[in-house]
């Protein structure tokens, strides 16, 4: 039977005749212009590819262009500014958090705003901002939907009413959004789509870089190959695929109609009771090609109608949905048709309405920008083009090391530290003292840690010291394992694969040995994760490792892994008893040394525990003095709060560490590489809340976070 509530908000404007023969033409009543039914143009024709705009600029807040084409990063005012407007935060690399599982619709964000809505310019095109959220990694995102368009274009490339279908039963219906023209053309998403009746096109359309929205459907992979580089806005874009609430879009719920319409969700929905005969598209071959664009016409429930009266998942304002001279497609089929996809008024303010394919109207995409990925180009230290050190982030970093409000070139910063620190060193309670200071807080974590973004991932300041030869040496720790989630989505890139808590098992989930002297279980030397993740290993055989790019190298220091010091190379060590002569008694405490802590010094347990001896002479022991990456020790990360005494390094440890650094936001143990004091099957850990340590058999899975050594002054030498 044919739907009742809520039918007729779909038929306004089309004629109730046989809609298979006889063309429609929308209500003009509410339209600005008399070219509605003008001839059929295609993406890469003369457009009027001119900037866009919300109708009315004057009830907008507007931010300035994001992208900085020159550097291929974004801009940090900029972006700070926009994620203000949108959720009321002041937010940097390091304070990410406060953003990171809100939702935040347009009228909630207006609320922030005095009413006003929000437009900002990325890649020269002017967006509305329409909703904060969150992928199904953790990751802020941002809904952007172009504001205004007057490029009119067909859904379906053109093909004349002989050659349109009601039938919804077909394999390929006239209005599934997943194979139109719409999407692999006039969006430039590539693939195939229908050419006439029930007909797929015989090859799959290649995107183009040249096209008007080229800047946001090919990504830097693309082009080169590279799977670390982020040159192009479309690396910053999140597909629906990953995105929750597009996967079971429910008109009946957003909408307050009886039925569901086809095209909402890109999910597979086997319940078809709830959409009019025929009308579940989901069920048909190539439905849900659209998940994987990075650019996508916006659907009927994300947009609302008749107002804000159905105010849809965005619930954007009558001015965000006007467009000022034309109609406007969007991807939702109709209610029960298999041949009128749904267009909008030009005002914004009238319902939908039902328009066969070959009709023109202008386009207005959406996109998702991940947040997180943008604000860490914005404050990363490191470009990837051109592949040198950002002089203007690092010398901001030095900037909260020395502790100053006053401007200085990154020389003069280094020479005070030197000066500052002498023969001694910061740990991060200094760093942290002095950054506190620093009016500018973006760097900062809400608990006021330093928090460095580094090859794209956040990073504390922990340690900072000279080596022999008067370097200055930054030594950082990984912020949070959940970074690396969605740095290992599965695909056939072969990247390293991460669960939500970024946590691997030490040994690959091997059991422990049985005995030996020679093959100790928890020797770190031999672990699986130093030697799948943080040696030179995974720089040869695993190019797509997230942590690759702080372990290759270059001949003229191009590279991250040039200015990355392995242990071994760091002479002042020796003074400051950190790793190639730790021990956990004179730090911690402890009776006995713990297996893995030094790299050089032989660990002469006395009985009982001598079978326990770990020494430069067992294999592989000492190779970790060599990695770029390696994991902490429990003397270097401390005891936690737990544990505290009248000696304060056997909490904070030689690093001085705050219970926010210990700390693993996605509640999962951090491993460490110091073996067990008396069981060589198991090693240290830090609990989740930074609070206590505690161990763990070597075969299960905790968080990873690796530290490293970056040279500051080797890189203040090349910058750009």
């Amino acid at each position: 039977s044919q739907p009742t509530a809520g039918y007729a908000l779909f038929r306004a404007g089309v004629e109730t005749g046989n809609t298979n023969s006889t063309d429609t033409t929308p209500n003009t009543a509410d339209q600005n212009t008399t070219n509605q039914n003008a001839t059929t143009q295609t993406a890469d024709n003369n457009n009027q590819n001119e900037t866009t705009k919300i109708t009315n600029t004057s009830s907008c807040y507007s931010v300035g262009e994001l992208w900085d084409d020159t550097n291929k990063k974004f801009k940090k005012t900029e972006l700070t500014q926009l994620i203000k407007y949108a959720s009321s935060y002041d937010i940097g690399a390091a304070n990410l958090s406060l953003i990171k599982n809100l939702t935040i619709n347009s009228n909630t964000m207006r609320g922030y705003n005095s009413g006003y809505d929000i437009i900002v310019t990325l890649g020269g095109y002017s967006w509305t901002v329409t909703y904060l959220s969150q992928n199904i990694y953790g990751d802020p995102i941002l809904t952007l939907w172009l504001s205004n368009s007057n490029d009119i274009v067909s859904f379906n490339g053109g093909f004349s009413d002989s050659t349109h279908s009601d039938d919804p039963n077909i394999s390929y219906p006239n209005d599934m959004y997943g194979t139109s023209y719409m999407r692999a053309v006039v969006l430039n998403n590539g693939g195939y789509y229908v050419t006439s009746h029930n007909v797929l096109s015989t090859s799959s359309v290649s995107k183009n870089l040249s096209h008007k929205f080229g800047a946001f459907t090919v990504t830097t992979k693309e082009l080169t190959g590279s799977t670390t580089d982020k040159n192009r806005i479309a690396d910053y874009l999140v597909t629906p695929e990953y995105v929750s609430w597009q996967k079971f879009q429910n008109a009946k719920i957003h909408l307050n109609i009886n039925c569901k319409l086809a095209n909402e969700g890109w999910g597979k929905d086997t319940d078809s009771s709830e959409y009019y005969t025929g009308l579940n598209y989901s069920v048909k071959t190539r439905y849900d090609t659209w998940k994987n664009d990075l650019i996508w016409l916006p659907s009927a429930s994300e947009l609302g109608y008749f107002g804000n009266t159905a105010a849809g998942v965005w619930y954007i304002s009558i001015n965000q949905r006007s467009n000022t001279n034309y109609y406007f497609w969007q991807r939702s089929a109709h209610i029960s048709y298999g041949n009128l996809p749904i267009a909008y008024a030009p005002s914004g303010s009238s319902s939908v309405l039902n328009v066969f394919l070959h009709n023109s109207y202008a386009v207005r995409p959406a996109l998702h920008l991940n947040l997180r990925e943008a604000i860490n180009s914005a404050y990363n230290i490191w470009k990837d083009n051109p592949k040198r050190f950002d002089s203007e982030n690092l010398n901001c970093i030095l900037k909260y090391i020395y502790g100053t409000n006053t401007t200085a070139t990154n020389a003069s910063f280094l020479s005070s530290i030197n000066l500052s620190i002498g023969s001694g060193a910061y740990n991060a309670s200094q760093i942290k003292s002095r950054a506190s200071s620093v009016s500018n807080k973006l760097f900062l974590s809400p608990n006021n840690d330093l928090i460095v973004t580094f090859g794209g991932l956040n990073w504390y300041a922990t340690f900072l010291t000279k080596n022999t030869s008067g370097q200055i040496i930054l030594t950082m720790w990984l912020a949070d394992s959940g970074q690396l989630y969605n740095k290992g989505k599965t695909g056939t890139d072969g990247s390293v694969k991460y669960n939500v808590y970024g946590s691997s098992s030490w040994n690959s989930g091997s059991p422990p040995y049985s005995d030996g002297t020679s093959a100790i279980s928890n020797n770190y030397g031999n672990s699986n994760i130093r030697t799948t993740y943080f040696s030179s290993a995974s720089a040869t055989t695993n190019t797509a490792s997230v942590f690759n790019a702080y372990l290759k190298t270059s001949s003229n220091y191009t590279a991250i892994g040039d200015f990355v010091v392995a242990p071994k190379d760091l002479n002042t060590q020796d003074a400051q008893n950190l790793q190639r002569t730790q021990t956990a008694k004179l730090t911690l405490g402890f009776r006995y040394n713990l297996p893995n802590e030094s790299y050089a010094s032989i660990l002469n347990y006395s009985n009982p525990y001598k079978a326990l001896s770990l020494s430069a002479s067992t294999t592989n022991y000492a190779t970790w003095q060599n990695d770029k990456l390696w994991l902490p020790s429990l003397s270097e990360v401390g005891l936690g709060s737990n544990n505290a005494s009248t000696n304060p390094t056997r909490a904070s440890g030689l690093w001085g560490l705050s219970t926010a650094q210990r700390s693993n936001t996605n509640k999962t143990a951090t491993w460490l590489r110091s073996g067990h004091i008396t069981d060589k099957n198991l090693a240290y850990t830090i609990s989740s809340d930074g609070l206590d340590y505690g161990y763990a058999s070597i075969d299960i899975q905790n968080g990873i976070r690796p530290a490293l050594h970056l040279n500051l002054t080797l890189a203040c030498q090349y910058v750009s």
